[in-house]
């Protein structure tokens, strides 16, 4: 009997979808740009940055300008395909897309910043994938996350989302909460600095966590 895994039903939405989600629109423009305004702030010229689930490198493209080097991942062929497209015509020379998992161990680390925007809650292990982003941090070095903590929304919202997971209409989930989340950095080794939002939401925590010295 073959099984499915997490991560296989995860790469298999996102290949299908890929095309649909790059002509999405950002949800809340003014609170991208805001996250976006506070990355490059703790960004350094002289950094040499990793950022996991990449997605079609929309971000990446945008700090590419603020650091030495990226190197950006996403599970998905196809999100990578049109990420390198963007990335080609564009007149950036310091950004590379690969197509990787989360937890994968990149030649080259490590790395002074790591970066994970909305993905957290799409990967199965989420303290593998930690103990990866931190294994490729120096010491020092920061790690920038924005997760969708499911587990501090209402019950019936929860329900939903897994229903939409199962059907195959959304991306399989994993149910956190901010406190899960803190606690699983700490985990891993990690000092928080800041846990802050931007926009109205109260799901999606911008967290800032450090790889101590």
């Amino acid at each position: 009997m073959t099984t499915t895994t997490f991560s296989n039903r995860s790469t298999t939405f996102w290949d299908k979808t890929a095309a649909k989600y790059a002509r999405k629109p950002i949800a809340d423009p003014a609170a991208y740009d805001a996250k976006i305004a506070r990355v490059r702030a703790l960004l350094r010229a002289e950094d040499r940055m990793l950022e996991i689930g990449c997605g079609t490198g929309s971000t990446a493209l945008r700090l590419a300008g603020h650091v030495a080097e990226i190197t950006a991942t996403d599970i998905s062929n196809r999100m990578i395909d049109i990420a390198e497209a963007k990335r080609a015509a564009s007149d950036v020379s310091n950004l590379s897309f690969i197509q990787a998992e989360a937890t994968a161990r990149l030649p080259g680390a490590a790395f002074d910043v790591v970066t994970a925007f909305s993905m957290l809650h799409l990967v199965e292990d989420v303290p593998a994938v930690l103990r990866a982003v931190h294994d490729q941090l120096k010491p020092g070095g920061l790690f920038l996350s924005k997760t969708v903590c499911l587990g501090d929304a209402s019950g019936p919202l929860r329900v939903f989302v897994r229903a939409l997971g199962t059907i195959g209409i959304a991306p399989p989930i994993t149910i956190l909460s901010r406190a899960e989340l803190s606690r699983a950095l700490v985990r891993a080794g990690f000092d928080l600095v800041e846990c802050r939002y931007f926009g109205k939401s109260r799901l999606n925590p911008f967290v800032i966590a450090q790889r101590p010295r």
